[in-house]
């Protein structure tokens, strides 16, 4: 997996409903863990932009509802500084659906994607539309 090259702050808790910006059939789902999370004791996980996560399906299809799966964070709220000087922020925090292979499981995806994950998820950078 390639690093990032700009210092994203993690800014999503856990317990978070965010968007599922592809086309699985999952509409809303809720954060319930964070992959490689090391942190202090008593201290609630985070995630940023790029990070995976276990999410629960809260709103979507029947089949789809109610199961524990594997995320990646495409877009975030907070504001992060690229090495350029630049500031990106996004209108939602939203999240696609990988399978165990962290390749994503639908074949379209709703909305910009960052360029960090573009560059450290290359099937996702190439099913988006646009990249920010």
């Amino acid at each position: 997996m390639k690093a990032l090259g700009s210092k994203i702050p993690r800014s999503i808790n856990t317990g978070t409903r965010m968007i599922c910006a592809d086309n699985t059939g999952a509409r809303l789902v809720q954060v319930v863990s964070v992959f490689g999370y090391h942190g202090v004791r008593r201290r609630q996980p985070k995630l940023g932009l790029g990070d995976l996560a276990t999410v629960s399906v809260k709103k979507g299809t029947p089949d789809m509802r109610r199961k524990l799966l594997r995320a990646v964070v495409i877009r975030q709220r907070k504001e992060f500084r690229r090495p350029s000087g630049i500031r990106v922020s996004f209108e939602d925090n939203a999240v696609v659906i990988l399978d165990d292979r962290n390749e994503p499981r639908g074949t379209d995806i709703k909305g910009p994607v960052a360029r960090e994950v573009a560059t450290r998820y290359p099937r996702i950078g190439s099913m988006a539309t646009t990249i920010v």
